[in-house]
């Protein structure tokens, strides 16, 4: 749908509960045309769920947040901000904008004219890289599956309090889509591989989402410490996203330092009832963070811990502990002589591929001779890598 149309069903934006500011993007001929496009767009076709959402009438200013144009062609993040209610949380896309003889022609992702338009633009708006994976999300998120072969948004091996299940990503709203979290070092990790891209980045805090090849996206709220890889930079499943905190840049409210993870497919948010996630299945209960996790017959509810099994593709996996040390070496063999290959910072998690007895080490928890040898090649001591067990958890060598 073209712009022009999408303005005569345009939803009217009122008076907001939070000031909504328009990022500029870059000076040019036409370049002042391009926000008021965008934010038409989000009002359009994302206002009606989220007045749903925020069970308001008058929304805040879309935010457009542009990182990359030029005279034709731009690309970003736009966001409805939440109101300052209890748990209300942003309303927020990706577009990509072409202008022609009419104007800026938006489209917002997850639909099939979204793909369209990014594999037209030029790759110093669009890479090749982000092509690829919009393309093969879209078409995988057409098919339903149950398994969704993300992890837990923190290290694998660790447990963390799960203190909302599963609720709306604006509290009581539906779909129950979002969970929250909290524990450890309250370092939160990508749930999977994907792109990263951020959005209403105030006050060291900002809106955090992974689009992932799978037909799965996944946002990350309430954050400081932001990665600093930019929009449409790959991460891999396991990196550093943020740390938990209490941040507010686009509305809505907190009680205290955790992460708002939140499950979206397409266009939109998804149920997070009986999907499978970290190696536990989630339920929803009779209201709004009610529900529990299922892992093997064992059922943890709001205000217990659940541990990150990862994936789902039984790899066994380890975190690195490193003790008073902030990184780990991984050898070439199990021994100590031999050389170092890489060094793994303190909370990295690793894939274990098999183990083998080699130099007796002195780690975090007393001497051991058990070495774990990696799926991507090198050997770390036992002693620093955290498994949950003194005993080996993959085959031998």
């Amino acid at each position: 749908m073209h712009a022009l149309l999408r303005r005569a069903l345009g939803v009217a934006a009122g008076a907001a509960a939070v000031t909504a500011t328009l990022v500029a993007p870059a000076s040019g001929a036409g370049q002042a045309d391009l926000g008021t496009a965008v934010r038409e767009t989000m009002l359009a076709e994302r206002g009606p769920a989220a007045s749903a959402d925020f069970d308001v009438q008058a929304l805040a200013e879309p935010l457009v947040e542009p990182t990359r144009n030029d005279q034709r062609w731009a690309f970003g993040t736009t966001t409805i901000p939440a109101p300052a209610k209890e748990h209300a949380g942003p309303h927020t896309a990706i577009f990509v904008a072409h202008r022609d003889a009419q104007g800026w022609q938006v489209e917002l992702d997850g639909t099939a004219e979204f793909v369209q338009a990014v594999q037209q633009a030029p790759t110093d708006i669009v890479s090749d890289g982000e092509k690829q994976l919009f393309a093969r999300n879209y078409e995988n998120s057409r098919t339903a599956v149950t398994d969704t072969g993300l992890g837990l948004p923190w290290a694998e091996g660790v447990a963390w309090w799960m203190g909302g299940g599963p609720h709306g990503d604006s509290g009581q709203s539906r779909p129950y889509s979002s969970l929250d979290f909290s524990g450890g070092n309250g370092r939160v990790l990508s749930a999977g591989a994907g792109r990263v891209y951020k959005s209403c980045l105030r006050n060291g805090s900002g809106l955090v989402r992974v689009v992932h090849e799978n037909g799965y996206s996944t946002t990350y709220y309430h954050m400081t410490g932001l990665t600093d890889l930019g929009d449409g930079q790959p991460v891999q499943y396991g990196d550093y996203l943020g740390q938990i905190d209490v941040g507010l840049p686009c509305g809505g409210s907190t009680t205290g330092p955790h992460v708002h993870f939140s499950l979206l497919r397409g266009d939109s948010h998804t149920p997070v009832d009986g999907r499978t996630i970290g190696g536990w299945t989630f339920h929803e209960g009779s209201q709004a963070y009610g529900g529990y996790a299922e892992r093997d017959g064992t059922q943890v509810g709001t205000g217990g811990q659940i541990t990150n099994h990862g994936r789902g593709d039984g790899t066994p996996t380890g975190v690195v502990d490193g003790g008073r040390n902030s990184s780990v070496n991984v050898r070439s063999e199990p021994k100590l002589t031999a050389p170092v290959v890489e060094e793994l910072p303190d909370g990295s998690v690793v894939r274990i591929k098999c183990t083998a007895r080699g130099d007796a080490v002195d780690g975090v928890w007393g001497r051991t001779d058990l070495w774990n040898q990696r799926d991507v090649g090198g050997w770390i001591s036992d002693g620093f890598l955290y498994t949950g067990s003194d005993d080996p958890i993959a085959p031998p060598c």
